[in-house]
This record gives structure tokens, C-alpha cells and sequence, in this order.
């Protein structure tokens, strides 16, 4: 009897260890930052903006944008480049089929921060070389 409960032990240490976190593998990432801001009609993007995609699929979107009118919303949809800016994919909204990311800006030269979830095919991560955007305001 003892010999089982020290087998059935080990089973359950070992069966515990691949379950916990400390033995997931951590997920690759891509950054992609825009240098300059960015305009489209009355709306701004600031420098520094950022998109992060991760090799499971996940992508986030970091930046302050603002209007110089008020009652303003910035539309954006991001395109996945390959390393010959050939068009690969979308990011959608996470939770959604869309690919337009909107950001209301309701106050004139108020800076908001924007932080966005979206999703994008994971098969593409290793061929992503470039993130391109498409605005409007």
C-alpha cells in the first residue's frame, strides 16, 4: 500500500508541474512604433504610438491621440506587411469581425490615451515585417 501512495504522489507532482505556470512557454513579440505623429483631417496621433503583436495572435495598440476640434472620432484599420510590403492580413477588433478601430475624441486638444485590443491570424506572425495604417478623421 505504501508503495502506491508513493507512486500515486509522483504521478500528481508531475501531473501539477506541467500544469503551473513557471512551465508555460512565454509568447514571442513584435513592436512597431511610428516615429512621427500622424494626421488625418483635425486628428492626431503622437509620436511613439505603438502596435505590439504576439505570436499567439494577440495585438495591442499604445498611443495618445487628440483633435484640434472637438466632437471628433480618429478611425484606423491596420494592415500586416511581409518583408516586400506585400499585404498579409488584418488586425480586427478583438471580440469583433471589424477591422476599423475607432477612438471618439469628444474634446478639443484633450490627449487620450488609447490602448486597443485587437486579433490577427497567429499562422502570419513570423512573416509580419511591417504594420501599415490607414486613417481618418
Amino acid at each position: 500500500m505504501r508503495k502506491s501512495i508513493g507512486t500515486v504522489v509522483a504521478v500528481l507532482v508531475l501531473v501539477i508541474g506541467l500544469a503551473s505556470p513557471a512551465g508555460a512557454a512565454s509568447l514571442d513579440e513584435k513592436t512597431f512604433t511610428w516615429k512621427r505623429p500622424m494626421a488625418a483631417g483635425d486628428c492626431q496621433i503622437s509620436s511613439g504610438a505603438t502596435w505590439t503583436l504576439y505570436s499567439n495572435g494577440a495585438a495591442r495598440l499604445d498611443a495618445t491621440v487628440f483633435s484640434l476640434d472637438g466632437d471628433d472620432a480618429w478611425l484606423m484599420w491596420a494592415r500586416l506587411l511581409d518583408e516586400d510590403r506585400a499585404v498579409l492580413g488584418e488586425i480586427r477588433v478583438s471580440g469583433s469581425n471589424s477591422t476599423k478601430f475607432v477612438k471618439n475624441l469628444p474634446v478639443q486638444f484633450r490627449k487620450y490615451r488609447w490602448l486597443a485590443d485587437g486579433r490577427f491570424d497567429p499562422d502570419l506572425f513570423d512573416l509580419v515585417e511591417y504594420v501599415s495604417l490607414s486613417k481618418h478623421c
